[in-house]
């Protein structure tokens, strides 16, 4: 058991270098005239927000795999384990894809009108 709890709190130690891993575009908030742009700052915080999320889904991931080793044969509690990793996983995708989504948004939106 001593074997498990190190483990996972070795990972749990290297998941925030993981998430804040990820490439958030740097962005200036202040146009060269002094005007504050409100696109930057808006996907700014939206990537920081999916930054979080995707965290959070991961600690659900790993919670729910450390629940499926400790539940010791017990079909309850092995069945809820599964049901906590899948709905994270399907978490992860949706905030994936909402991670594309934004991007996409973010650059394309002043091309539109010009």
């Amino acid at each position: 058991m001593k074997q498990i709890t190190k483990i996972s709190l070795a990972t749990l130690g290297m998941l925030p270098a993981s998430v804040f891993a990820a490439d958030i575009p740097s962005v200036t908030p202040v146009t060269p005239t002094g005007n504050l742009d409100v696109a930057s700052v808006l996907s700014t915080v939206i990537y920081w927000i999916l930054g979080l999320s995707g965290g959070v889904a991961v600690l659900f991931l790993i919670l729910g795999g450390l629940q499926y080793i400790t539940s010791s044969g017990n079909k309850d509690k092995a069945e809820q384990a599964k049901q906590t990793i899948l709905y994270a996983v399907i978490g992860l995708i949706v905030i994936a894809l909402s991670f594309v989504i934004v991007a996409f948004v973010s650059q394309n939106v002043g091309k539109v009108t010009q």
